[in-house]
C-alpha cells in the first residue's frame, strides 16, 4: 500500500509541475505566446550537427535533424526557434540513402513515424539477433525505454522520419557499439 500512495503521489506531482508551468496559459494567453508555439518545418534549418561526430567515425552515421518541440539527445537541451516541452521531444530527421541510426537505446520510449520514403527498422537482442521490418510512409514503430533499436535507409532516396522521444530533456543514448559512445 505504501509503495501505490508513493507512485501517486511522484505521478501527481509531476503532473502538477506540468500543469503549473502553463497554467498562466489555460484560458487567457497573448497572441504572441499562441505564435510562439508553432512551428513550421519549412522554416527551419536541416543541422547536419547533432550527428556529426558519428559521420566522422562512419559516413553511414550521417543523418540530419529539424528539432520542433523539446531539446536534443546530443545533450544541446536549449536550442533557439524551438519549443520547450517537460515530457517528450519532436524532430523530423533525415537520412540519406543507406545511412544508418545505429543500435541504441534510451531511458524512456522512442516513437519512429516516417513521412517520406521507407526505412528497415529493428530491435536487436543482447545476443545481436534482431527483429526487424520495413516501414512505409505512415507507418511506425515503438522502441520501449531499455531496448536497443535501429533504422537504415535501404532505398536510393532521402527518408524523413518523425521521431518523439518521451522526456523533455533526453540524456545521450546508450549505443551497442561502444566506439559511439558519448556522440
Amino acid at each position: 500500500m505504501q509503495s501505490i500512495l508513493m507512485l501517486r503521489y511522484l505521478l501527481l506531482s509531476r503532473y502538477s509541475e506540468a500543469i503549473s508551468r502553463w497554467e498562466d496559459l489555460v484560458g487567457d494567453f497573448t497572441s504572441q505566446e499562441f505564435h510562439d508555439h508553432i512551428q513550421r518545418h519549412s522554416a527551419k534549418e536541416l543541422d547536419w550537427e547533432p550527428f556529426k561526430k558519428q559521420a566522422s567515425l562512419d559516413e553511414q552515421y550521417r543523418r540530419g535533424h529539424v528539432r520542433m518541440v523539446g531539446a536534443s539527445i546530443t545533450g544541446k537541451h536549449f536550442e533557439p526557434g524551438t519549443i520547450t516541452a517537460n515530457h517528450f521531444t519532436l524532430s523530423v530527421m533525415t537520412m540519406p540513402p543507406g545511412a544508418v541510426a545505429p543500435s541504441h537505446a534510451h531511458e524512456v520510449e522512442e516513437v519512429f513515424f516516417v513521412l517520406k520514403g521507407e526505412i528497415t527498422a529493428w530491435w536487436e537482442r543482447q545476443d545481436g539477433s534482431r527483429e526487424e521490418t520495413v516501414l512505409h510512409e505512415k507507418e511506425m514503430i515503438f522502441a520501449p525505454a531499455g531496448v536497443m533499436h535501429g533504422l537504415l535507409n535501404h532505398t536510393g532516396s532521402d527518408v524523413e522520419v518523425q521521431v518523439i522521444i518521451g522526456v523533455g530533456k533526453p540524456e545521450k543514448p546508450t549505443y551497442l557499439d561502444e566506439t559511439l559512445a558519448g556522440s
